[in-house]
């Protein structure tokens, strides 16, 4: 049997984890939300696991879950 990485975490903690990655990579990258995150686990977009009131998504998954989530936009500081 093969051994998979079957860590699970909240999909609120795994988009954190994913965002501070994003921002490691470019300090004005834009984040991933976590409104879209719900919108997308909901409707099988993202694989998800819906336990009670909360998603989990494995640990293994998060470059998937990357590659399908669209990240927003930085607001760049209005000029006056």
């Amino acid at each position: 049997m093969t051994s998979k990485n079957q860590d699970l975490l909240t999909l609120t903690d795994a988009l954190a984890e994913l965002n501070r990655a994003r921002l490691r990579k470019d300090a004005n990258a834009g984040m991933y939300a976590p409104s879209t995150g719900y919108g997308y686990a909901s409707t099988g977009r993202i694989p998800a696991e819906r336990k009670g009131r909360h998603y989990y998504v494995r640990r293994s998954d998060l470059p998937l879950i990357a590659a399908r989530l669209p990240a927003g936009r930085r607001r760049s500081p209005s000029a006056a």
